[in-house]
């Protein structure tokens, strides 16, 4: 009993720093953001004490159910190109780079080590009339006059899909590594081609990977900032540039924490559908 009761306040004691921690920078947070979210506001922007549903009531209104189509629309565009080109990296990576297949991984993991604003400006300057893009389309004669690539939807999928496919290839490549290979080659001395043993062994064991990965893009594309307002110029609105304006512009701090309180719901959606697909995923092995 006693030894029982040591084992419970040691694991307490080292699980402590982290709740801690938890407690005050992500529960407290979110709870005055939440607490916001129901308050009052005067003609000047302060926000006064008090209880309304109002600020949710705004929301339906078809200026901002607009913004979150758009920001549903461009988190599902990036999700599925991640995904379309993530896969065969990730696959390339777990059966065909061999024993370069470290070197790849840290390839993938160097733009981490980079300030996220410095590496999505740099797609500014690759992208601008005179940057390196256009200068290859003009010397190479696909065009003749410079391209204007920055302020469009192409460009804020460019710089989406840049920022977010290292989170796509991890994860899958995750799941392909640990496939026996044994199955592998069990499907083609059965006569299986190789379309027919990825879709029949290779895809299915792999789709927890898929899942996860598919979270992790679409989840945080729908609160994104920087890359909408940097390649993007700004033109489509979604969550991430509403919060901003709302907070900092029209100093509408209750209903800028009714979006972020709902976009925090959306992202407990996501997890709650990832969790149920895997448990089927999982049924099905």
């Amino acid at each position: 009993m006693q030894r029982a009761w040591r084992e419970r306040i040691e694991t307490g004691a080292m699980l402590a720093p982290s709740v801690v921690l938890l407690v005050l920078f992500v529960l407290v947070p979110l709870c005055v953001v939440a607490a916001y979210s129901f308050a009052l506001r005067d003609p000047y922007g302060a926000v006064l004490p008090g209880f309304t549903l109002d600020n949710y009531r705004e929301l339906f209104q078809s200026v901002y159910l607009l913004v979150f189509v758009n920001s549903f629309k461009l988190a599902a565009a990036t999700t599925v190109l991640c995904l379309l080109i993530g896969y065969p990296v990730a696959y390339f990576i777990a059966f065909r780079a061999g024993p370069w297949a470290p070197a790849l991984l840290m390839l993938l993991l160097i733009p981490f080590w980079i300030n996220f604003l410095i590496r999505i400006s740099a797609w500014v300057v690759l992208l601008g009339r005179g940057g390196l893009i256009n200068q290859g389309m003009l010397a190479t004669g696909i065009v003749d006059a410079p391209v204007g690539m920055l302020g469009t939807l192409g460009a804020t999928l460019v710089g989406m899909v840049y920022a977010f496919l290292p989170l796509t290839v991890f994860p899958i490549y995750a799941a392909l590594q640990p496939i026996d290979r044994r199955l592998l080659e069990a499907g083609a001395d059965l006569g299986a081609g190789p379309a027919t043993t990825f879709l029949r062994v290779t895809l299915p064991l792999s789709l927890p990977g898929v899942l996860a990965a598919a979270l992790f893009v679409f989840v945080p594309s729908m609160g994104v900032f920087a890359i909408p307002v940097l390649l993007g110029g700004g033109k489509e609105i979604i969550l991430g540039n509403l919060i901003v304006q709302l907070f900092l512009e029209f100093r509408n701090i209750p209903l800028g924490a009714a979006v972020s309180v709902l976009l925090l719901v959306f992202s407990g959606i996501g997890i709650l559908m990832y969790m149920r697909a895997l448990r089927r995923v999982e049924a099905m092995k």
